[in-house]
């Protein structure tokens, strides 16, 4: 890291949602590295990213962990206030899944031989779809997520039609393997745990992964106001750096069993976490949070994610004054100038 500045804010509040990739904001503040930046931090758990999404753009929060492609939709003015929001830190890349209700799994089950077949999971789905008596009910988290765009890509490639086939709904993070496990949806496409936790309760299995569908990607970022970023510079350079070493410690082998007992905390995941000890999915999910080419913002993936709100129809089009915009939110250079 480079030399450190004097913050010009200290006492920071930043918002979180209880998710495995909240973890470097919970290993910066137990392990002192907020601390150690001259930052007095208080973490805030949140149901809902709306809720996150508001608090940040009114100022109730200095900054937040959030979804990839929200500081993008907000800085276009999608759903809600438009604010310019930016990001100089991936907390972390992948995590996602598509988990399908216990019912309907073993039904599809009897259709596939092996589960890595991704094309076969694809195909057999879509029989099931086309052959229930009624419409399944799917949900996402938020309309500006990788999930929502994941599963909207994946529904596509196996000809299934989100408006006649399904119905689409939003259900915060934390509610999604209840609502599952009530019979309110029939499968869910969300981040860790909650891929895992249904399948430790045996009320749901895995069809395909976030990684499968789409490869490595940003999945979470750390999100501020460009106003914030602008009036705050050392502060926001301070945030990144303690960020980054939480990013590291979370990511070492050797720290996976302190963590969990960190995000066990019951301000943070609580209980979710703690039956985790020891499960490793059979999926594998491929999320990371530090690395070589994780940490760094991604203004190409911005430009994707760009697409993909054209093909769901969040966007009428994209053009370059649109496609100018992903290099002011997804922030490579300050990155790169602060390592």
């Amino acid at each position: 890291m480079s030399e450190q500045l004097t913050p010009e804010k200290t006492d920071l509040k930043l918002g979180f949602v209880a998710l495995l990739d909240c973890a470097p904001l919970v290993v910066a503040r137990e392990k002192g590295f907020f601390n150690d930046h001259g930052l007095n931090v208080i973490l805030c758990k949140e149901a809902s990213w709306a809720s996150i999404r508001d608090k940040v753009s009114f100022g109730l929060y200095d900054g937040a962990h959030m979804l990839a492609p929200m500081p993008l939709a907000s800085t276009l003015g999608m759903n809600g206030n438009q604010t310019n929001m930016l990001t100089a830190l991936t907390l972390s890349q992948n995590g996602t899944a598509i988990t399908l209700a216990r019912k309907p799994y073993l039904e599809l089950s009897e259709q596939i031989n092996d589960w890595s077949d991704t094309d076969a999971v694809g195909k057999a789905f879509h029989d099931w779809v086309k052959q229930t008596d009624k419409r399944p009910v799917l949900a996402t988290v938020y309309p500006y997520s990788n999930h929502h765009y994941q599963l909207l890509y994946w529904l596509k490639q196996y000809q299934i039609d989100v408006d006649q086939d399904i119905n689409l709904v939003a259900v915060p993070p934390v509610q999604m393997v209840g609502s599952l496990a009530d019979g309110l949806i029939d499968g869910f496409c969300v981040g860790e745990p909650w891929n895992s936790l249904a399948l430790l309760r045996n009320i749901g299995g895995i069809l395909t992964t976030g990684f499968q569908i789409w490869g490595s990607h940003m999945e979470k970022v750390l999100g501020v106001t460009q106003e914030w970023a602008e009036k705050y510079p050392n502060t926001h350079r301070a945030l990144v750096s303690a960020l980054m070493e939480g990013c590291h410690w979370a990511e070492a082998p050797e720290n996976r069993e302190e963590l969990m007992q960190m995000l066990a905390l019951p301000p943070y995941l609580d209980q979710s976490a703690r039956q985790l000890t020891g499960f490793h999915s059979p999926f594998p999910m491929h999320q990371r949070m530090y690395g070589e080419n994780v940490n760094r913002p991604d203004p190409e993936y911005g430009r994707f994610l760009l697409q993909q709100m054209l093909a769901c129809g969040q966007l009428n089009e994209v053009d370059a004054e649109t496609c100018s915009l992903v290099d002011q939110v997804y922030r490579r250079d300050l990155f790169t100038a602060w390592q």
